[in-house]
């Protein structure tokens, strides 16, 4: 049974502290020190001290035990010092929370929050949770969901009234007994009487099976549909964390596998923002010299389709190793059959929206165009689909780079072979209704109005010339 904490009456409570208050005063006096706005009044005191019981009866009993900073709080009220109070309040909960992450999952946990790859290299245990800041404490609570949303929000501005006017810091701010009674209860409510719930478990759950067993494809169903499912914080620290378990140096083979499974789900859910910063995790590793992390970066965004989201400097660097293959392969022997793989590798670097970096543009559309339209022995079947794909996102400054392809040499011949210029026109047929570009208009129709042998020549027409010089 526990047992009744007695609480002392008004005047109880008012003859005690006023004592205390009155002994205190005075010797601070005769050491000649101040003893003026030093000690809140006992009337504030005596808010918190009635209502601490009922506050403090949320808190589980095994957890009461050893909440030192509590008992510390109560004093500090006790005494009059109600900043010191607020910095104790404080204390109580970042001990909570520190011990609730190491419960919980400590490597999701560090993923979530830490985003530079070398300082995530130096967390390892609980013990590194003393190296996070407590601002980061808190959001990495809040994105793992140790922390509910309306949480969060309550302890971020309790942490600035902390900063602001607590003992923490130089300050002669007055608080009230309300607030601090208020703040107690929210840090008891959201953190130390809570424990993490739902989508937070699950997710817990899945982590430990990916780490742990060896996942077949009905497990990853479940898997997945609970993923998909997740709130936006949740999707984020979970795909944070399967890049960092996949592309931690020395990652098991078998944990590797089961986040095949379900990183496609992960990566479907979760915002932009986390993408791309995958994408440029890729190109630390690259620029850092970890070629295993860096090809183990390269594997998962593959598997996700994530490869786009790369660094435009880094993705530029990639398309055109790629560009370079495709046009390699479709210009040289038993092109048929070899086109297909460079172009599928091409076609993973290309999002939805066609973004493609201005630095490889031009090679990326004539070395497409070209092999579309074939070399005058036929086209590459199998790759047909992928020139397909990729054409058909063409924007405005890709549009733009095919009326210009008359200008190159290389290209101007090849359309002079018959086969070529035919697919080369009907390619046009298709691409001219989709620009709005007046410019780019004009010069597809004077393509399609010239004869077969004016348009290998067309590059050259001074007119023609001109027209493109206004693209």
């Amino acid at each position: 049974m526990t047992k009744e904490i007695k609480v002392l009456s008004k005047d109880e409570v008012a003859t005690s502290v006023d004592q205390f208050t009155a002994g205190l005063t005075q010797y601070l006096g005769e050491l000649g020190l101040p003893n003026e706005h030093v000690l809140v009044p006992v009337q504030e005191r005596q808010r918190v001290i009635a209502n601490v019981p009922d506050v403090i009866e949320l808190i589980d009993a095994n957890w009461k035990s050893t909440s030192i900073y509590l008992s510390k709080f109560i004093a500090a009220c006790g005494a009059g010092l109600f900043d010191a109070a607020l910095n104790f309040i404080w204390d109580e909960t970042v001990v909570n929370l520190r011990n609730k992450v190491a419960r919980f999952d400590l490597e999701y946990f560090y993923d979530s929050v830490v985003t530079d790859t070398k300082r995530r290299a130096k967390l390892k245990d609980e013990d590194d949770l003393q190296k996070i800041e407590e601002w980061e404490l808190i959001r990495g609570c809040h994105l793992t969901g140790i922390l509910s949303d309306i949480g969060y929000k309550h302890l971020d501005y309790i942490r600035d009234m902390r900063n602001w006017a607590s003992a923490a810091h130089p300050n002669q701010n007055d608080l009230t007994g309300f607030q601090l009674i208020s703040w107690l209860e929210t840090c008891i409510r959201e953190v130390i009487a809570k424990e993490p719930e739902g989508p937070v478990i699950e997710v817990k759950r899945f982590l430990n099976s990916i780490r742990n067993t060896t996942l077949t494809e009905q497990d990853a169903q479940y898997i997945r549909a609970g993923i998909e499912y997740l709130p936006p914080e949740l999707a984020t620290s979970v795909l944070r964390t399967l890049f960092g378990m996949y592309t931690t140096k020395d990652a098991a083979v078998q944990i590797k596998s089961n986040i095949k499974l379900v990183a496609g789900s992960a990566w479907s859910v979760a915002p932009d923002e986390v993408k791309y910063e995958c994408g440029f995790k890729y190109a630390t590793f690259a620029s850092n010299g970890e070629v295993d992390r860096k090809e183990a970066a390269n594997e998962f965004l593959t598997v996700v389709g994530g490869l786009p989201f790369l660094p435009n400097d880094t993705l530029a660097l990639e398309m055109a190793d790629k560009i370079d293959s495709l046009f390699s392969a479709h210009t040289g022997f038993n092109n048929f059959h070899n086109e297909p793989a460079h172009a599928r590798a091409l076609d993973a670097y290309v999002s939805s929206a066609g973004t493609v970096p201005d630095a490889v543009r031009k090679s990326y559309v004539k070395t497409l165009v070209m092999a579309r339209i074939g070399n005058g022995h036929g086209l590459s079947d199998m790759a047909v689909p992928y020139y397909e794909r990729l054409i058909t996102k063409f924007g405005e400054a890709e549009l733009r780079e095919v009326a210009l392809l008359l200008s190159d040499r290389e290209f101007s011949s090849r359309v002079g072979l018959r086969s070529c210029l035919s697919n080369f026109r009907a390619l046009l047929g298709r691409l001219a209704p989709r620009t709005t570009n007046q410019v780019t208009q004009q010069a597809f129709a004077q393509i399609q109005g010239a004869t077969d042998a004016q348009v290998p020549n067309l590059g050259k027409d001074s007119a023609y010339k001109r027209l493109l010089g206004r693209l």
